[in-house]
C-alpha cells in the first residue's frame, strides 16, 4: 500500500470512528525475510475494511486513484455485491464526498 492509500485509509477509519461504525482492517506483517504478509486462511483478496453499524454492514477496498483490484479482490467484490443485507464498495479518495454521506447520512 503505497503512502497515500495508507492516509485515505486512515481517513475513513477514522471518520467511520468517530460516526459510530465499528471498524475491522486486517494489518500485514513484516516477516523475517523482509517481505510483508498478511496471515489469512480461506481465500485471498477480502476487502480491506468491514465496517458495522447496525442495522448496516459495509465492506470496503480501498484503492489509490486510478489503482485497480486483482483478480481475487474483484472476486471477492462480486460475491459479496450478491448478498442480500450487504453494501460492498471499491472506494478511491475521488469517493470521498459519498463516503462522508454514507458513513454520517447513511446514505448511498
Amino acid at each position: 500500500m503505497t503512502e497515500r492509500e495508507r492516509d485515505f485509509q486512515r481517513a475513513v477509519i477514522d471518520l467511520a470512528r468517530l460516526t459510530g461504525w465499528r471498524v475491522h482492517h486486517t494489518r500485514p506483517a513484516l516477516t523475517q525475510r523482509g517481505r510483508w504478509l498478511t496471515p489469512i486462511q480461506g481465500d485471498a483478496g477480502f476487502p480491506d475494511l468491514v465496517l458495522c453499524r447496525p442495522p448496516r454492514l459495509i465492506l470496503a477496498e480501498l484503492k489509490r486513484v486510478g489503482g485497480k483490484p486483482t483478480a481475487e479482490q474483484q472476486a471477492w467484490l462480486e460475491t459479496l455485491q450478491a448478498c442480500a443485507g450487504v453494501e460492498c464498495y471499491l472506494w478511491t479518495p475521488n469517493d470521498w464526498d459519498a463516503i462522508v454521506r454514507m458513513l454520517t447520512e447513511g446514505g448511498t
